[in-house]
C-alpha cells in the first residue's frame, strides 16, 4: 500500500437524506395539495428512497465515510479516465499526459494523478456496476485491507483508471490499480485523503468493466483477468 492512503475507520457523520425528503413531503401533506392515490405515491417513493440508503453496509460506511457510501450507491454517471501512475505535488501540475489534447473542462489530475485520456462517458447502469463491486464485501481479501490486517502488501498503489461517478452535483473518485490489486477512493472536494482496499478476488470483474470502456486503449487491453506473477 502507498504510504499516504489512509487507512483507519471514520464514520462520517451527515444528514439523512430520506429524513430531507421526509422534511420536503411533509408540508405538501399537510396543506393539502395531495390527495388520495397522489400522496400515497410520494409516501411509497419515500420508502423507496429509505430502503435505497438502508442498503449500504454499515461496515462500508465506516470504511469510506456515510456521504461516499452514498454517493456510490445512488450513482446516475459516470466520467472515465485513464491516468498516470505516477502522483504529482500539491500544485497538481500535469506534467506527465500523453501530449493528446484533452476535452475543455478536463480536470487535470483525478486525486493528484495526472489525467493522460478521456474515456467515454457512462450512465447510470454502468454507475452502478461501479457501485456493486466497491460495495461488495466479496470484492476484498479478508486478511487485507479495508476489513482485515493480518496481511500487508508492499507494492506502492499505481493507478491506471479513474472513475468519476456522479450522483446528481456529488462525485466520488475510485482509482483502479491492476499491479497492486487496489481500489483506491475519495469524496471529491472532501477533506479526507483517500481510503484503500485490495480487490484481489474482484480483479477479474474489474478488469472486464475497463476494458468494456477502455477496450482500444493498449495498455488496458494488456490488462489480464488473473494477476500476472
Amino acid at each position: 500500500m502507498s504510504h499516504w492512503l489512509i487507512r483507519r475507520t471514520v464514520v462520517a457523520s451527515v444528514t439523512s437524506p430520506v429524513a430531507a425528503i421526509v422534511g420536503c413531503v411533509r408540508p405538501l401533506l399537510s396543506g393539502g395539495f395531495l390527495r388520495g392515490a397522489r400522496a400515497l405515491a410520494v409516501v411509497a417513493l419515500v420508502c423507496a428512497s429509505a430502503d435505497s440508503w438502508a442498503k449500504v453496509d454499515k461496515k462500508f460506511e465506516s470504511w469510506l465515510g456515510r456521504t461516499t457510501a452514498q454517493v456510490l450507491e445512488s450513482g446516475d454517471r459516470v466520467e472515465v479516465f485513464v491516468v498516470s501512475p505516477t502522483p504529482v505535488g500539491a500544485r497538481g501540475s500535469a506534467d506527465a499526459n500523453t501530449g493528446q489534447p484533452l476535452p475543455p473542462g478536463t480536470p487535470a489530475t483525478i486525486q493528484r494523478y495526472p489525467v493522460r485520456r478521456v474515456g467515454p462517458g457512462q450512465g447510470r447502469a454502468f454507475a452502478q456496476q461501479i457501485a456493486r463491486l466497491v460495495l461488495d464485501e466479496r470484492s476484498y481479501e479478508p486478511r487485507m485491507y479495508p476489513f482485515g490486517r493480518s496481511i500487508m502488501k508492499s507494492c506502492v498503489f499505481s493507478p491506471a483508471v479513474a472513475f468519476r461517478l456522479w450522483a446528481r452535483t456529488r462525485a466520488v473518485d475510485v482509482l483502479v490499480c491492476f499491479q497492486c490489486d487496489e481500489i483506491a477512493v475519495a469524496y471529491v472536494g472532501g477533506k479526507r485523503e483517500m481510503t484503500a482496499g485490495d480487490i484481489d478476488p474482484a480483479r477479474a470483474a474489474f478488469v472486464r468493466l475497463v476494458k468494456a470502456v477502455l477496450g482500444d486503449d493498449p495498455e488496458m487491453a494488456k490488462l489480464s483477468e488473473a494477476r500476472p506473477n
